[in-house]
């Protein structure tokens, strides 16, 4: 298949949406929170998005986010009364679930998120059926 997973870029788009540039529009604090939670940002933040999604690093990134998301959930139970060792262990398997399953579905998420904006996947979810078989 032509391109990995790994791919810098994204089959079907021109280089002037991949390229990285300078002028790419990075999205205000609270629009990256809402991108980190899954909502759709304007059109004017596609060339940040497919960085974000493409470029290098987006595994690490990918798999950041379910890391920060259960970040909340850890200091809850890190703060409940109770054992120091039993909350140290549920603090650090939370941590942990986060971000093996953050590694573990990034190439579905990440597809997911490029159809959300508008582009398309790098690879199909036939290709991913294919190899359960």
């Amino acid at each position: 298949m032509d391109g990995g997973a790994d791919s810098a870029t994204v089959r079907g788009q021109g280089s002037e949406t991949t390229a990285p540039s300078a002028e790419a529009e990075r999205p205000p604090l609270t629009g990256r929170i809402y991108y980190l939670l899954g909502g759709t940002l304007p059109s004017t933040y596609n060339a940040w998005i497919s960085r974000d999604l493409t470029g290098p690093g987006w595994r690490r990134r990918q798999a950041a986010r379910p890391f920060s998301l259960m970040l909340p959930f850890a200091v809850v139970f890190a703060l409940l009364p109770g054992q120091v060792a039993v909350r140290a262990a549920t603090v650090a398997f939370l941590l942990v679930a986060g971000a093996g399953l953050g590694f573990a579905t990034s190439g579905f998420f990440r597809n997911r998120r490029l159809e959300q904006h508008g582009f398309p996947p790098v690879f199909s979810a036939n290709d991913d059926d294919e190899d359960d078989e």
